[in-house]
């Protein structure tokens, strides 16, 4: 710290309209308690106070529904868990430290948190990504080698594709190390009111009317405080712009372009193979008890894949606006360019931040809702769940107490209740309902276990294929 910088420290008492607008140009403002915050940022926290607490809710529902769940377990069940563990990390981790940092401009937790927030950001982005694409890629073999797929055990191969995304996940993270963020310690200006300072500030260009500055300078309360800062890791402006286009590519572009085609590779073949079915029945050449199934397959498949490209389009609308705002900023906004002026502003840079961050991690609280709400069953382990937590929460120790003990003594003594007679001297017999037995319908695992008859020869290869896989998903 230099000579000047120590003079102003100390003479913090002194108002001064020199010393103050001096310390405004050369200081950025910061703030202390929640109490100087504009209404807006409180109102920005308490939403996000909101959103965090909502996307943790149902990102942990899913993992116990998942967990214990019985009609919504299939083969993608360990990655959509697995996706759902990646969104409580960002969760929590990440969007908290992000935005109070935003809103206080300093960092107000321990520096080791500083040095570790990136590292996390990096880890949850890859590993929502790499899930994702995972997914694909396993409809996709699903899809494409039906008979081939079913000689692979589903929990060898979903643990190997788990344990190659965490592992990936993390080499990113440290590839991505050198630009992390790091703590620094910075002087920041701190005022005891805003508005003040504003109005103080505005006052300043009327030079024949010093009364009302010299007003707001009495009642301004301000010093030059040590602030801890959580900084990226910055060098020479080529080197931040390829970083910038480097990680647009990897969390945006090439994803979605895997995506995408993977994706439609499977339209393609499931069109294919509905035009072939199609075909076979107005012949009458597969009129068999596997027709059925396989139309069930199918439909399952096709549903599955609906909800899937619902997550991925999700995910390219939100995610859109703060990569755009990152290039942007790394393009745009540097010295000597026509946008200097509309970058010069912090409040209005500040407010499309927050706009498009928002955004971004709101996909976290969605994501669930799409994969799992949505689904009917899902919703039914969530009502067999929840009746399950009420029947043992009604057979508390307390609950049985209170219940009188049924002895034998009780039982004899207890009346017998007496048959209905038909009334013989009635002119009209009266009309007896029985109730018809509620049966359950049989599920395809269910019926595969019943005996069927033995079929006819003439089967044609491609149905045969078709339903020895309609349990794949």
């Amino acid at each position: 710290m230099t000579t000047h910088e120590h003079t102003i420290t100390k003479d913090m008492t002194t108002p001064s309209s020199m010393h103050l607008q001096y310390l405004y140009n050369q200081y950025a403002t910061t703030y202390l308690s929640f109490s100087e915050l504009y209404a807006y940022e409180a109102v920005i926290l308490l939403i996000y106070g909101i959103m965090i607490i909502f996307s943790f809710c149902t990102n942990f529902i899913a993992i116990v529904i998942f967990f214990f769940g019985r009609r919504s377990r299939s083969e993608l069940t360990p990655f959509l868990l697995n996706l759902s563990v990646f969104n409580i990390i960002m969760t929590v981790y990440c969007i908290p430290f992000t935005m109070t940092s935003i809103i206080f401009q300093r960092w107000l937790f321990a520096s080791t948190l500083c040095t570790v927030l990136d590292g996390l950001k990096t880890f949850s982005v890859s590993g929502v990504l790499l899930t994702l694409i995972t997914i694909a890629i396993d409809r996709y073999c699903v899809v494409k080698y039906p008979m081939t797929i079913k000689t692979y055990s589903p929990k060898k191969r979903n643990l190997v594709a788990i344990m190659t995304i965490w592992i990936l996940s993390i080499l990113l993270a440290i590839a991505w190390s050198p630009a992390r963020s790091s703590p620094t310690q910075e002087k920041r200006l701190w005022v005891n009111s805003r508005t003040l300072l504003s109005d103080y500030m505005k006052s300043l260009d009327n030079y024949t009317d010093t009364s009302k500055s010299n007003d707001y300078l009495s009642k301004l309360e301000y010093k030059v405080i040590d602030t801890l800062q959580c900084l990226p890791n910055k060098i020479a402006r080529p080197v931040e712009v390829q970083r910038a286009i480097l990680n647009f590519l990897q969390t945006y572009f090439f994803p979605l372009f895997i995506l995408g085609f993977v994706y439609l590779r499977i339209a393609v073949i499931l069109w294919q193979r509905r035009n072939d079915v199609n075909y076979d029945l107005n012949n009458g050449t597969t009129k068999n008890l596997f027709t059925n199934e396989t139309i069930q397959f199918k439909k399952k498949l096709k549903q599955g894949i609906k909800m899937l490209i619902a997550v991925v389009a999700l995910y390219a609308i939100l995610w859109l606006p703060m990569n755009i705002f990152q290039l942007c900023l790394n393009l745009l906004c540097f010295t000597g360019t026509k946008y200097q002026k509309f970058c010069a502003h912090p409040t209005l840079i500040k407010l499309l931040y927050i706009a498009c961050h928002f955004l971004t991690v709101s996909n976290t609280a969605l994501n669930p809702i799409i994969y799992g709400f949505t689904n009917n069953r899902f919703r039914s382990d969530i009502r067999q769940l929840r009746r399950r937590l009420i029947h043992c929460q009604a057979r508390t120790p307390s609950y049985l107490q209170s219940q009188p003990l049924r002895t034998g003594k009780d039982v004899q003594d207890r009346p017998l209740k007496q048959k209905n007679t038909p009334n013989t001297t009635a002119s009209k017999t009266p009309r007896i309902l029985i109730q018809p037995k509620y049966r359950r319908p049989i599920s395809l695992s269910e019926q595969n276990r019943v005996p069927r008859p033995m079929y006819s020869i003439n089967l044609s290869t491609k149905d045969v294929m078709l339903s020895s896989a309609r349990h794949t998903t």
